[in-house]
């Protein structure tokens, strides 16, 4: 997800939640679970897990549209 991030340089915020994390127990308040990544898009009122479920929603929301 970072990667995605970068690539299409949107600036982010990352918040870890590791097991011992202080922050573990606002994840789970936030999205109902521990996994992680977590998105949280402030822009579009989107919030989502699941890697691949992310990175396809970052590029398709803020991918430049293509050449043609």
């Amino acid at each position: 997800m970072r990667e995605a991030l970068t690539e299409l340089e949107l600036p982010y915020v990352l918040h870890t939640a590791g097991k011992d994390s202080p922050r573990r127990q606002a994840l789970r308040e936030l999205s109902g679970a521990t996994t992680v990544p977590y998105l949280v898009d402030p822009n579009r009122g989107v919030a989502m897990g699941e890697s691949l479920d992310v990175v396809r929603y970052l590029f398709d929301t803020y991918a430049p549209p293509a050449a043609p």
